[in-house]
């Protein structure tokens, strides 16, 4: 029966997720998906070094 490790990352702007195959370290798929606010520009000035979450993301 064949292993794998599931990653998941919730970062400032987006979420991402990687499966691994435990047996040999081989990435097996991953994704990235934005945050709808992130993604329209809102809660986040870059100019300003301002980044905010929105808690319905």
């Amino acid at each position: 029966m064949k292993k794998y490790v599931i990653g998941v990352d919730y970062g400032s702007d987006s979420a991402r997720a990687v499966i691994i195959d435990s047996a040999n370290g081989a990435e097996i798929s991953s994704s990235v998906m934005s945050y709808p606010r992130w993604a329209k520009g809102m809660y986040c000035d870059p100019l300003k070094n301002r980044y905010r979450h929105h808690p319905l993301d």
